[in-house]
């Protein structure tokens, strides 16, 4: 909660694959960022993982709550993509992902149950299984923003996305743990 004596106004819910995800590990230091300008508008901040036992919060200092919802309650009720156990990097591994994996989402919604932003990845080859081309959070906040004081919802149509370029430059570890991913699977 942003506030301990009020409710907030509104929640963002930033659903992302897991820990060891270096896209999704940069996109949580992004909203990191503004989590206290998400609080000055009245807002909270959760991240939601299909993932058992994420070190997220731990290990990247974040500062909003990680829920782990490995049953996908989350992700069904807002209609994010869910990829099956056997389509995920974690595959083989025993209790991780046994009802799919979550793919990206951010989902903003008034305390009424208004949705005030959402953007949903729709998976495929282009934009690595559903990893990249997610909104600029700044761009999300001004979206959110518009819709609290104007009660508009705009549009991503020719907003940046979070590309190649973007990671090399904002995030250059975890670009170059996309780099050895793709020359693994190259080899």
């Amino acid at each position: 909660m942003n506030n301990e004596t009020q409710p907030a106004k509104f929640t963002v819910k930033v659903f992302f694959r897991g820990d060891w995800c270096p896209w999704c590990k940069a996109y949580l230091n992004d909203f990191n960022e503004v989590v206290e300008e998400i609080r000055r508008l009245g807002g909270d901040l959760i991240g939601i993982t299909s993932q058992v036992g994420n070190t997220s919060k731990k290990t990247q200092g974040l500062n909003f709550e990680i829920l782990s919802d490995p049953e996908n309650t989350e992700a069904l009720r807002y209609g994010v993509n869910i990829t099956p156990k056997t389509e995920t990097p974690l595959a083989n591994v025993d209790g991780q992902y046994e009802n799919g994996m979550a793919q990206p989402a951010v989902i903003a919604e008034s305390s009424s149950g208004t949705k005030l932003y959402e953007w949903i990845i729709v998976p495929a080859e282009m934009n690595f299984g559903g990893v990249k081309d997610r909104p600029l959070v700044e761009h999300v906040l001004t979206d959110i923003n518009l819709a609290l004081v104007n009660g508009q919802r705009s549009h991503l149509k020719d907003k940046k996305t979070t590309d190649m370029a973007y990671l090399e430059t904002m995030h250059p570890t975890e670009f170059e743990q996309v780099q050895e991913y793709i020359a693994s699977l190259k080899s």
